[in-house]
């Protein structure tokens, strides 16, 4: 087999994937109200790359431009705490549509499902409207706004020097709350996560 010298940069999300509390409720949330198509409920008894024993769904919905949306649905590892409402800045979903009459015609639609909807928000770039998912994740409809290919224009020509500033600004306050190994480690410990019973189920089979 020959190797691969030159990457082509990584093209297309095939799906995101969270935890849900319910799958028939999720499925209501995605495929009845905001009309993704579910694609898979695929049922599993062993956690993936280790020999675990657990009974687990997995979801997917897939959306317009042939993407998914996923989700886990694990009943004998679940609580409610799991499924508090995120902060948008810690976690959020954000689908597009073309105009703003879809825009506003998709906040009536969710409304009059139950589903508390607001907006839209400029954010100068996009406009947004806002609910929650039944599992607590944050869910945003958006389109662009007129001058959205000039505004990331402008923003993709300066976002370097723009983050060096930022980094320089922030990055005390960061090391003071989490420490500066975390900071300059750039992302997990992987020391302090047991991988063995992964690593050795995947070394396994491989051999096999």
């Amino acid at each position: 087999m020959t190797a691969i010298t030159n990457l082509t940069p990584l093209h297309h999300i095939h799906h995101m994937a969270f935890r849900c509390r319910d799958a028939e409720q999720t499925r209501w949330f995605y495929e009845d109200v905001l009309g993704f198509s579910l694609s898979a409920a695929m049922v599993f008894d062993e956690e993936p790359g280790s020999n675990k024993k657990i009974d687990y769904m997995h979801l997917f919905f897939q959306m317009g431009d042939g993407n998914f949306v996923a989700f886990f649905d694990v009943p004998d590892d679940v609580n409610e705490k799991m499924f508090i409402a995120r902060h948008g800045f810690d976690q959020h979903l954000a689908f597009e549509v073309d105009t703003m009459l879809e825009l506003k015609a998709w906040r009536k639609k969710i409304n009059k499902a139950g589903r508390p909807c607001f907006g839209p928000i400029d954010h100068g770039f996009i406009h947004s409207i806002y609910m929650y998912d039944p599992n607590g994740i944050q869910v945003e409809i958006t389109t662009k706004d007129t001058r959205y290919d000039e505004i990331m224009a402008d923003d993709a020509a300066s976002a370097h020097d723009v983050l060096r500033q930022w980094t320089e600004k922030t990055r005390e306050r960061k090391v003071s709350q989490c420490g500066a190994s975390a900071v300059d480690l750039r992302g997990i410990d992987m020391q302090k996560i047991d991988m063995s019973n992964m690593t050795k189920n995947t070394t396994e089979k491989a051999e096999k």
